[in-house]
């Protein structure tokens, strides 16, 4: 097997490859196919938590800021992706969505989970028609790719939160009809597969979704425009080995 480095041991190569600069990434991933492989696993991130070589960022959902530049103006309803790192200062743009020219669907899910960032369903901006597009983001290779559709019907106003290492859960939300749903599903980001999970116990519409201590808690519930206070707990079907845990 080629090595990541010639002449040293790969254990001692990693150690090199886990200090790299975080913005230095996708150029390292180009290199050779060794070090990509390794870069974009799961574990090169566990690697870099616990050699304390981490790097802090945030994502913002943005609408683009007004120029007098004497481009066209951006449709007030057209937004991007934002990244700021805390420690540099520095802000940068996310490059768009595949196909989508108007920016990220309206009332989408957006979360982060280990080196990707996921993008879940919303509403169309040009069309304002609900979608189960899923699009996800690997902050190594700096690339979009397209993710296995949302299975079932379209659903809108979902709660969703993922446990920051593979997995993301959906639930609740309602349907085109209004319709208000009790479903929900887990989607495993390294398979790019959806994962059953058992109905919760009543229909919840604009939820919220948290993940602590290895479960995920449904919180809440909108009906006839009245905030219903109440949560459940939901635990995946058939999570793989490890998940769950950082």
């Amino acid at each position: 097997m080629e090595q990541l480095i010639p002449g040293l041991p790969d254990d001692i190569a990693l150690e090199c490859l886990v200090r790299l600069p975080y913005n230095h990434l996708s150029t390292a991933s180009l290199v050779c196919p060794p070090w990509k492989l390794h870069l974009r696993h799961p574990d090169f991130l566990r690697h870099r938590k616990a050699a304390g070589f981490t790097t802090n960022i945030i994502v913002m959902a943005q609408s683009p800021p007004q120029t007098n530049t004497g481009k066209a103006i951006p449709p007030a309803d057209s937004y991007g992706l934002t990244l700021y790192e805390p420690d540099s200062g520095s802000w940068s743009e996310l490059p768009p969505l595949p196909g989508m020219n108007r920016g990220l669907p309206i009332h989408c899910g957006l979360v982060g989970v280990g080196l990707d960032l996921v993008v879940i369903g919303g509403y169309d901006p040009e069309t304002w028609e609900s979608s189960n597009a899923v699009f996800v983001y690997n902050v190594v290779s700096a690339t979009w790719r397209r993710g296995a559709d949302i299975p079932g019907v379209r659903r809108s106003f979902f709660g969703c939160s993922s446990d920051s290492d593979r997995m993301v859960l959906v639930a609740g939300g309602h349907d085109d009809d209004k319709n208000a749903l009790r479903s929900a599903l887990a989607y495993d980001v390294a398979e790019d597969d959806w994962l059953p999970v058992p109905d919760m116990s009543m229909e919840r519409d604009e939820c919220k979704v948290v993940f602590q201590r290895g479960k995920f808690h449904v919180i809440g519930d909108m009906r006839q425009r009245h905030r219903v206070d109440s949560r459940e707990a939901l635990k995946p079907l058939m999570l793989p080995a490890g998940s769950g845990t950082l």
